[in-house]
């Protein structure tokens, strides 16, 4: 099987979906990387196609659509971001497509491939075979993005090469600029409903410190304006893929919890019935608001000595 993956940069840094997607393909045959900018892209294991295409550029369909007629790839594989979704949707028309997938594998049949994703907000677990040639949209964070890098080898295609006239850039809205990017953080300690008070994110913010981490929170807690939209995790969030994720006072709703792909999870909840201790390594009932202090207080004494 050969697999084309269609990287992501953001200003001139590749971006750890890229590592995964080829992470992904690696598994599945041989692969190409496709990527759009002038960045750095020699750490992004095996062949890459490079066209300095400028980002974001509303070229990149045409690009995608050029590279995939030259090297006739069996899947097409993207990251599930506001930029794969928007490609992917655009080619969509011409081959099967699965998306919010979050693992994919080789059929005996080699004219399919098996994928399987979430559906009814991540209930049930479906399993689809594709017809070849075919797209994948793959989740962050269902890939160990460490197993995507290693040494490129680089072919790089001038702009001029794809024949695009009919189309100007203008200029690019950059969006809101985050404080911090909650999902390459290592540690993320998070709060919902059940910290009570919006005065009591202080404590969050004190252990993330002693722990090296970074505040997130529940939907319900940006919504309230207690933090802001890029400290979201899930669905309509971030998905975290750290080391460590502390959820306190989180009942554990799957539309939270598709967003949680961090090695270990410990929880905090009054509610010794709450989904999120389903998918915890370790678990506590009880009150954060009492919890967090002595949590704090000991760390420190730890830490100390």
């Amino acid at each position: 099987m050969k697999v084309l993956v269609v990287g992501e940069t953001v200003n001139g840094e590749v971006q750890n979906i890229t590592y995964e997607l080829v992470s992904c393909a690696k598994k599945l045959g041989d692969y190409v990387t496709l990527i759009m900018s002038d960045a750095d892209v020699s750490s992004i294991d095996g062949r890459v196609i490079k066209v300095n295409a400028g980002e974001p550029n509303p070229v990149y369909y045409k690009i995608v659509e050029r590279v995939i007629e030259l090297e006739k790839p069996d899947l097409i594989v993207f990251g599930n971001t506001s930029i794969g979704v928007d490609l992917s949707s655009q080619l969509s028309t011409n081959f099967p497509i699965a998306t919010r997938v979050y693992n994919v594998k080789s059929s005996k049949n080699l004219k399919e491939v098996e994928v399987r994703s979430m559906a009814y907000g991540g209930k049930v677990v479906v399993v689809l075979k594709l017809r070849l040639p075919a797209i994948v949209v793959i989740n962050a964070g269902s890939y160990d993005a460490g197993e995507g890098m290693g040494k490129a080898s680089v072919e790089e295609l001038e702009l001029k090469y794809f024949d695009i006239d009919d189309v100007e850039f203008l200029r690019y809205i950059k969006p809101e600029v985050e404080d911090v990017d909650i999902s390459k953080a290592d540690v993320v300690v998070s709060v919902g409903r059940g910290i009570g008070d919006e005065a009591n994110i202080e404590l969050a913010e004190k252990l993330a410190n002693l722990l090296d981490g970074v505040v997130a929170g529940s939907r319900p807690i940006v919504d309230q304006g207690w933090l802001p939209k890029t400290r979201q995790v899930g669905k309509s969030g971030k998905t975290v893929t750290g080391k460590l994720y502390i959820a306190l006072g989180i009942s554990g709703a799957t539309e939270h919890t598709e967003g949680i792909k961090a090695k270990n999870v410990i929880a905090v909840n009054t509610d010794k019935s709450a989904p999120i201790f389903r998918i915890s390594r370790f678990g506590a009932i009880a009150d954060v608001t009492e919890l967090l202090p002595v949590l704090i207080d000991k760390i420190r004494e730890i830490r100390e000595k």
